[in-house]
């Protein structure tokens, strides 16, 4: 096959694989001088992890969306693991929480700081805007979305978490994309 056509064949495949559901598309920021990897295993290894969950895409009993959320995360994160929960026990670190939220109108700079999540319509395409909080400082953020997610028990759901919470706890600063549909789980 000639170049021309090795080519041709890559970007009709990359066309089709972006109109495809489910593929979760990611946007990635760590804050410079805040994040560090290490700080996440000094502060979560082996420990309770809070995580604030908010809206609600599936229009299901709430506190059964949030377990749902909290069961994805489970394992997601790279090193070691974190139970992260909606009702921490007492090994987890006051000050620190993951805000996880779903189609809503927060700006995704504002995470740690927004007292209140308005809902927004509901279309093919689902939003979670994530960050990772020290107090109202935030030193992550992700911003992800999939399209053709049902249900929390739908794949795409479970993909979109799941790359989330990778990206959200990278192994090195770095502020470009992290990661973009890397794919399966690392622990």
């Amino acid at each position: 096959m000639s170049p021309k056509s090795l080519f041709s064949l890559a970007l009709a495949a990359a066309v089709l694989g972006a109109c495809s559901g489910g593929l979760v598309r990611l946007q990635s920021e760590v804050a410079p001088t805040t994040y560090d990897h290490l700080n996440f295993n000094l502060y979560h290894a082996e420990r309770d992890t809070k995580v604030d969950v908010h809206g609600n895409p599936f229009n299901m009993d709430g506190a059964a969306f949030a377990r749902s959320v909290t069961n994805h995360m489970q394992g997601a994160n790279v090193g070691r693991p974190t139970n992260f929960t909606t009702a921490p026990g007492p090994s987890a670190e006051r000050n620190m929480r993951v805000v996880m939220a779903f189609n809503t109108e927060a700006d995704g700079y504002d995470l740690c700081t927004a007292r209140s999540f308005r809902p927004r319509g509901r279309n093919e395409r689902l939003t979670l805007k994530a960050a990772w909080c020290f107090g109202d400082r935030q030193d992550s953020t992700v911003v992800a979305y999939v399209h053709g997610a049902r249900s929390v028990n739908d794949p795409a759901f479970h993909e979109l978490v799941d790359q989330t919470v990778m990206n959200l706890f990278p192994t090195h600063m770095d502020s470009e994309l992290l990661r973009d549909n890397g794919g399966g789980r690392r622990n």
